[in-house]
């Protein structure tokens, strides 16, 4: 059950996610939160990293759903198994990235964040 929950969580926030990064790219001023705060409407070069963002979000949520059994694409566990792990150490590090941000909002707001979604991966890759 923890599992479901924990996917479930995943899944919302990976949503929440990839709609902030839209609004990003689209130009509006919320660069407060995210790559360091330095800017209010990003930059293009950060705006297309923001398209990568929502890729990887995108996937992301294609590997839970397959981890926890609710979708059949790679029909191996063992690979959802690797991928799943891997997005585990690669949000523990989006949680140290944002904890050492110089925008104070990114820490406040995007820190716990990632925090939720890193601690899910985790329980996903653990007992799924």
């Amino acid at each position: 059950m923890i599992v479901i929950i924990a996917a479930i969580l995943l899944i919302i926030l990976f949503i929440i996610m990839s709609v902030f990064q839209f609004l990003l790219v689209l130009g509006l001023p919320l660069g407060h939160l995210a790559y360091g705060g330095k800017y209010k409407k990003l930059p293009k070069k950060l705006r297309i990293m923001s398209v990568v963002a929502i890729g990887i979000f995108i996937f992301s949520s294609i590997i839970v759903l397959e981890r926890v059994e609710l979708i059949k694409i790679f029909n191996n566990p063992m690979v959802s198994l690797v991928i799943v792990w891997i997005l585990a150490v690669y949000f523990t590090l989006g949680v140290l990235m944002n904890m050492i941000s110089r925008s104070k909002w990114e820490k406040r707001i995007m820190t716990p964040i990632a925090i939720v979604i890193t601690l899910c991966c985790f329980i996903v890759a653990i007992f799924a």
